[in-house]
């Protein structure tokens, strides 16, 4: 009799590959929300140039990339 695939220890490759892919997308995410969050707090607080700069040109940057790209 085959084992069911919800018994301990048989589990399905391609599930675990689609949930480490998850995984390390929401991590990416999470610490790019977190750079920006903490950018944004600087700006607000500080109202630091280099920072405002620093945050002009990463917009303008992936602006330009988005327009290359859709063109």
């Amino acid at each position: 009799m085959p084992m069911p695939k919800s018994f301990p220890g048989k589990t399905d490759p391609v599930a675990n590959r689609f949930g480490a892919v998850i995984a390390n997308v929401m991590s990416v995410g999470a610490r790019a929300l977190g750079y920006f969050l903490w950018g944004v707090l600087r700006i607000v607080y500080r109202g630091d140039l280099k920072m405002i700069a620093l945050f002009g040109g990463v917009i303008g940057a992936i602006a330009l990339v988005i327009w290359l790209i859709a063109r």
